[in-house]
């Protein structure tokens, strides 16, 4: 028969099995923060050697950041006064100075019905909180504007979109959908509006728009938009691009040197503890396990099996896991769906392992967390990767995270569109660069990972498509805060290069074209000026000829013995001659092509004074065929309703 020390032995040694089987740090420390008790993973996760002697010799309060200390002081200040609190947020400082994100849970020793110290467990969120920064980092370090508006209000929008605009995330997020629309152009709220109303009702997948918009000092700026629907905290949204968890486990932890302690140990921590006999009929539950399923001692001292604190659905699995214990096998813990006294359902993590008495299994002994939080959380995190990566692949635009090694770690769809390579290949960065400008890429990636100003963010090179098309690109990288990795966006800007070799040889042809037609011109003004310089001449010399040969005779035959009619004809040969040697006729037909030739040769007359009677006369016609020319004239020399006197207005014409 066994006495009371040997009893107290197999507790203390069944309660340090379990407590080290946890894959969270626990301690046990006083109220003045001394070291009592530490498990395994303590030591682990502390970077400290088993066979450091720690207990009694470290203040747990030093290995909390100076920043979460007081903070977390005053909880455990609570905690000893027999208030409440919460889990809580720190950073914990290892041996060797590095500093990881946690969650502790705390709960009080009591001897005597006296606080005597305080147990915890603290939980490494480190993989949580890079997925939340990665993720982050993608939306914030993009080059696009990112901006999700839902009913109306604007509820999301990154910095590039805040440069883009020159408003602060407070103004964004207080503006109107009137506000909006007034930031765009009045010729593009129509096609705006359209597309944004049809991609929200679904009658567009997505759409790419352009549009003018004033940013805050009214400035007027172009867009271009790639707008889609999304799924924005479980209601329906639209998104603009604009060119801009793990699994926690709770843990139990505390090593008694006595029965008495660990049952302590087990009543007091946050998660269930429970045994069973080897029927698989529950023996004890802590008061955690009995408010968690809301069952009561005197329920466990009726019989209560293992299976029946699980839904049908689980209960197969359950007996298989508990045989597989009883049979000597190691378990690793699993998720159940449990059931309440009342019939309501949570999930739980179940971890548990055999009772060993005598050499041989007596029954299991184990853990139940209820992780309904937890399971929030994931979703909560789910959620929120599930948003990124939404984001990430509906940017419209090329983008990758590349690791420190050049291993290109994720991409997007339109990526591998444009590169032609296959999700399922692994592609390293500097393949993808053409030969000739792969030393200046690598020599950027190395700088970047010094000094993120001592490489620039935006530079253009030659990539290699998977077919082994070369083509040209403009990237654009950020290297992520906190890490070696980069984020970059990559644009496609071959047919843009095409353009401007085009635009180029064009330009070139032109100022070729336009030095020929100069010289032509040149050329051309020459020949023009000669040719007037001789019709100069020539109207010089056929002057001269005509005052010199032939007026003189008609002067004489004039002075000789003429009829009447030979008299007036030889008048009017005179004057036809005078008229075609006259600046005046000349220039009055030029003025007024409308003339006719008896109009102009009745003008001269008009202009020398003569009468109608005389030049009917002259010209062998009646007075009112004069009469209807004179008319003519005035009509064609825009007179005709003005009193000025015919002979005046002709002589006001120099000739």
């Amino acid at each position: 028969m066994k006495n009371s020390n040997d009893t107290r032995k197999e507790g203390r040694d069944g309660f340090s099995s379990l407590v080290n089987l946890l894959p969270q740090t626990v301690i046990e420390f006083g109220t003045d923060g001394t070291l009592l008790f530490a498990n395994r993973h303590a030591f682990r996760e502390f970077r400290f050697d088993r066979g450091e002697k720690l207990i009694g010799k470290v203040n747990v309060f030093d290995y909390i950041d100076p920043s979460d200390r007081g903070r977390i002081l005053k909880g455990m200040a609570r905690l000893v006064a027999g208030k409440e609190t919460e889990p809580q947020e720190m950073r914990a400082i290892r041996k060797d100075g590095t500093v990881f994100p946690s969650i502790i849970y705390a709960n009080l020793i009591l001897k005597d019905k006296k606080p005597s110290g305080i147990r915890a467990i603290i939980v490494n969120i480190s993989e949580k909180k890079k997925a939340e920064e990665a993720y982050h980092a993608l939306v914030e370090n993009s080059l696009q504007g990112f901006v999700i508006i839902q009913n109306g209000k604007i509820v999301f929008a990154n910095e590039p979109l805040l440069r883009m605009t020159g408003y602060d995330r407070k103004q964004l997020y207080t503006f109107s959908y009137e506000d909006m629309a007034r930031m765009i152009h009045p010729d593009d709220i129509a096609s705006v509006k359209h597309n944004f109303d049809e991609t929200m009702n679904g009658s567009l997948e997505n759409a790419v728009i352009k549009y003018r918009v004033f940013v805050k000092d009214r400035d007027i700026r172009w867009m271009e938009g790639f707008i889609s629907r999304i799924e924005y905290d479980g209601r329906p949204a639209v998104q603009a691009a604009i060119i801009d968890i793990t699994d926690q486990e709770r843990a139990i932890a505390s090593l008694r040197q006595s029965e008495k302690k660990y049952r302590d140990l087990a009543e007091l921590l946050p998660q269930g503890i429970f045994e069973t006999d080897a029927e698989g009929i529950i023996t004890y539950a802590n008061a955690s396990t009995l408010q968690t399923f809301d069952y009561t001692s005197e329920d466990i001292r009726q019989g209560l099996r293992i299976t029946d604190t699980v839904i049908s659905e689980d209960r197969k699995r359950t007996l298989r896991s508990f045989n597989r214990i009883m049979n000597g096998e190691s378990v690793k813990a699993a998720e159940y769906t449990c059931l309440r006294k009342d019939g309501s359902r949570f999930p739980a993590m179940i971890l548990a392992n055999a009772i060993i008495n005598n050499d041989r299994p007596s029954g299991v002994r184990g853990f139940v967390m209820d992780i309904s939080g937890q399971k929030q959380l994931i979703s909560r995190l789910e959620e929120s990767e599930s948003r990124y990566r939404t984001l990430f692949e509906s940017t419209g635009t090329a983008t990758i995270l590349i690791e420190e090694n050049m291993i290109i770690s994720f991409a997007n769809g339109e990526f591998y569109r444009l590169s032609g390579y296959s999700p399922d290949e692994e592609i390293r960065w500097p393949a993808m660069v053409f030969e000739e400008d792969r030393a200046k890429m690598m020599d950027y990636h190395r700088r970047r990972r010094i000094d993120s100003k001592s490489a620039p963010r935006s530079y253009e090179f030659r990539y290699v498509r998977r077919d082994g098309e070369v083509r040209n690109v403009l990237v654009n990288t950020e290297m992520i805060p906190g890490t070696k990795r980069s984020i970059a966006s990559l644009m496609d800007i071959t047919e843009l290069k095409r353009t401007e070799e085009d635009l180029k040889k064009h330009k070139l042809q032109l100022e070729a074209k336009t030095q020929s037609l100069e010289e032509a011109n040149a050329a051309l003004r020459v020949l023009l000026k000669h040719r007037d310089e001789e019709r100069i001449e020539l109207e010089e010399r056929v002057s001269a000829n005509m005052k010199e040969l032939v007026l003189p005779y008609i002067e004489k035959l004039q002075a000789s013995r003429l009829s009447d009619l030979q008299a007036n004809q030889i008048e009017i040969l005179k004057t036809n001659l005078n008229d075609i040697l006259s600046p005046f006729l000349k220039k009055i037909s030029t003025k007024y092509p409308n003339l006719t030739p008896r109009e102009i040769q009745i003008i001269q007359f008009i202009k020398e004074g003569r009468t109608t009677k005389e030049i009917a006369g002259m010209l062998n016609a009646s007075t009112r065929t004069i009469d209807f020319h004179r008319n003519n004239i005035r009509h064609k020399l825009g007179i005709s309703n003005r009193k000025a006197n015919l002979r005046s207005f002709l002589l006001s014409h120099p000739g």
